[in-house]
């Protein structure tokens, strides 16, 4: 790697230096990083490397910038695949305001995103992506359904997979019905996103924003996604910290019914289940594999009370006195 990034990009790795995931290097004192991009196409690459550079000439000088090779491409090879080289701007800092506000901050921005994005978007396509997503496990299922059982993690996966997959018609039935139920206002328009906020480096409180981490969605993506986040690793609800974190966001955007909506749609989709499942047959080491196994008993025996947040959502958040929301019928809060 470091004739690659010698070759490519005129660069000399002089300190390395583990950031989160991803492997760093200094280069006459200016902090450099190695991010793979396999799961991304090269449109998108180019969408957001836009992105980087709009939220970059708005001030935002915790995002990391894409660094050009030596014939003024972005993306780089190393045995054939593909990776980026992000510069870390010195600046960075650990946050000292709410993630909440900074997130709504970051939304606002993004919202005014001058140029047409159609690679990285994602908005208005949740049921299409879910929906596809639950099609290609059923299929899976299906023919596990058909052989012995060769572990019990595929025991589990095969009992509990009908259940996971109602939840999911759910989540996808309760989008269609806010579609047709709630007006849209612009805080619904599309923003920069994090594919997933619970694996980006600020979440964590190190003040770096890599664009490789970035879709172009609507806010309830990273609003969800924080809040599932923090009850999977805390095993609850930790109302007082939700409702601190939503205050933040909305003391700068005030939410709409919509995205209320979206957002818990979002939250019923059970996407742990489904990460936690493909993980575990994308699994190159048995260490990983007993990990989402683990991972798996944790999710089936917290179902209850998942279900019980899930009854009580808007409730927690106080929002019946100001929208009439629904929840899904057959959750119980008892």
């Amino acid at each position: 790697m470091r004739e690659v990034i010698n070759d490519e990009y005129g660069l000399s790795i002089e300190q390395t230096e583990k950031m989160g995931e991803y492997d760093t290097f200094l280069f006459k004192n200016e902090r450099y990083m190695i991010v793979p991009v396999e799961q991304r196409t090269g449109e998108e690459v180019n969408e957001l490397y836009q992105m980087g550079m709009y939220l970059h000439a708005k001030g935002d000088l915790s995002v990391a910038s894409f660094v050009q090779t030596k014939t003024g491409t972005i993306i780089a090879y190393h045995q054939d695949r593909p990776f980026v080289v992000l510069r870390i701007y010195p600046h960075v800092y650990t946050r000292t305001i709410p993630i909440g506000k900074e997130l709504a901050k970051m939304h606002e921005q993004g919202r005014h995103f001058p140029a047409y994005i159609a690679h990285c978007k994602r908005i208005g396509r949740w049921k299409e992506l879910w929906g596809q997503r639950l099609d290609q496990m059923e299929d899976f299922w299906r023919e596990k359904v058909k052989v012995p059982r060769e572990t019990e993690f595929e025991q589990l996966f095969i009992e509990s997979f009908p259940y996971y997959m109602g939840l999911t018609e759910n989540a996808i039935q309760y989008i269609t019905d806010t579609e047709l139920d709630e007006k849209p206002y612009f805080v619904d328009s599309a923003t920069i996103c994090h594919e997933r906020i619970a694996h980006t480096l600020w979440a964590e409180g190190r003040e770096v924003k890599l664009p490789t981490d970035w879709v172009y969605d609507h806010c309830a993506r990273d609003l969800a996604e924080w809040v599932r986040a923090l009850y999977m690793k805390e095993g609850r609800s930790d109302d007082e910290q939700i409702r601190r974190f939503f205050r933040e966001y909305e003391r700068l955007t005030p939410l709409s019914a919509f995205a209320w909506r979206l957002i818990y749609a979002r939250l019923v989709f059970p996407l742990h289940y489904f990460e936690c499942i493909e993980g575990y047959y994308s699994a190159n080491k048995e260490e990983e594999r007993h990990g989402r196994e683990q991972m798996l008993r944790t999710i089936l025996a917290n179902t209850r009370n998942y279900e019980q947040f899930l009854a009580t959502f808007y409730d927690r958040l106080e929002l019946v006195r100001r929208f009439r929301l629904p929840t899904i019928k057959w959750l119980s809060p008892a």
